[in-house]
């Protein structure tokens, strides 16, 4: 099989028209029954996962050839895909694996833990409970478990959070005999089981029989399982059975880790005094992505160098130090003053017309510049459910859109935000 007759598949699986917009950018080679695909950039790589990889796999079916993606950043290679049948992609997401998981001294242990736990056929720590607060890797290690199983090929692993369970027991009669039938149970967002009391009493069911037959259990939370107040005394016990870990928030240094990564997949160039003063400036690693990607556009659309004035100027645009500080309660002031309410008001079940209005905008002021789920949407608003957040958000999106009015007292509410944070303490 050479390189002819994978031209030859593809052009029978895509379009000239597709493979025109994408066939130039990709560098293949076979060697040794292995089609190596090479990107230029991690942006293309990403991009091309999730529109075109299904099918450029398909296509290949029958070929004989395995198939190995990598990504080129100027002095290496880094593999993105191993080689595997194309028909068995990683089912928890490619990115999820534990070399791309960022670690030093601190987070060391979750990480040898969560390893081990993933290797072992004897379920050693049972259950395993990943603890830490948002964004510091917790759900990023639930699913690395679980990826690293499959490719052991073994069937049987469910990967859920609360709120897939809840759905998954009001759709299905044998919810519980499904999963029992599982080998491999992770469940994310454990702390949302608040909202659903009687899914303790199910999971306490799953426990026994999962530690029974020394069959794994992966749990992550936000939060400390010892402070669940609402956790009965059962369920509690049992999660404290086996081995919890906690992950800290990223400190400066995994920031700067993550910085450089991604500037390298994305073939930024950005000197380590520029690396060093995003990572201090943005704790949260996914302000910090999304500042990298608004340079990385920047550099593709506008200018190959960013000089120290441009560079300067993006960052002020930003004005991320002031957004990434903010608290729900500032935004709630803010648009309790503006609407001539109190907290109280905003934060009750009142449904007059200005109130819902207000605590919608309040919402989606916090889901934009603070970035929260719409479960912790709801939590921080009263304890609502996480369809009252997406609806209020998509409701005032849409309403910013058709009336300037609107989309100007936004952004005068987004301005008296960032006045307060400015003259708050420190």
């Amino acid at each position: 099989m050479n390189r002819d007759h994978v031209d030859a598949a593809l052009e029978r699986a895509f379009s000239a028209e597709e493979l025109g917009r994408w066939r130039s950018s990709l560098g293949m080679s076979v060697e040794g029954g292995v089609l190596t695909v090479r990107f230029p950039h991690m942006y293309f790589a990403d991009w091309f996962d999730s529109h075109a990889r299904q099918r450029f796999e398909d296509a290949l079916k029958g070929t004989g050839l395995d198939l190995a993606y990598e990504c080129r950043d100027g002095k290496r290679s880094r593999i993105v895909r191993e080689a595997r049948p194309a028909s068995q992609p990683l089912p928890f997401g490619a990115e999820f694996i534990f070399d791309n998981f960022l670690v030093n001294n601190k987070n060391y242990f979750p990480l040898a833990s969560a390893q081990e736990v993933a290797q072992s056929s004897q379920a050693p720590y049972n259950p395993f409970v990943l603890c830490g607060e948002s964004g510091s890797g917790k759900s990023f290690l639930l699913r690395a478990i679980a990826n690293a199983r499959s490719e052991q090929g073994r069937e049987g692993i469910h990967v859920a959070c609360i709120e897939d369970m809840h759905e998954l027991y009001s759709s299905r009669s044998d919810a519980r005999k499904f999963l029992m039938s599982m080998h491999f149970l992770a469940v994310d967002d454990l702390q949302e089981i608040e909202r659903y009391p009687y899914l303790q009493g199910e999971m306490l069911a799953l426990f026994d029989h999962f530690h029974l037959h020394r069959k794994q259990m992966v749990f992550a939370c936000s939060g400390k399982v010892a402070g669940f107040s609402f956790l009965t005394p059962k369920l509690k016990s049992r999660l404290e059975w086996g081995l919890t870990v906690t992950l800290k928030a990223p400190d400066l240094d995994i920031r700067t880790q993550y910085a450089q990564s991604r500037c390298r997949e994305r073939r930024l160039d950005m000197s380590k005094d520029r690396i060093l003063l995003l990572a201090q400036r943005f704790p949260d690693l996914r302000n910090l992505e999304g500042c990298l990607l608004k340079f990385w556009a920047y550099r593709e659309l506008v200018h190959d160098h960013i000089s120290d004035e441009e560079f300067d100027n993006i960052l002020n645009y930003l004005d991320d130090r002031s957004v990434t500080s903010l608290s729900a309660g500032q935004i709630i002031d803010a648009v309790c003053g503006h609407f001539g309410l109190t907290q109280e008001e905003i934060l009750s079940a009142g449904r007059r017309h200005e109130l819902v209005f207000a605590r919608q905008v309040a919402m989606f002021l916090c889901r934009k510049h603070l970035g929260l789920s719409f479960p912790e949407l709801g939590r921080a608003f009263g304890g609502r459910d996480h369809s009252t957040a997406l609806y209020s958000c998509r409701k005032i999106e849409q309403l910013q859109r058709d009336d300037k009015s609107i989309k100007s007292m936004l952004q005068a509410l987004t301005e008296k935000c960032l006045a307060m944070n400015e003259t708050s303490p420190a």
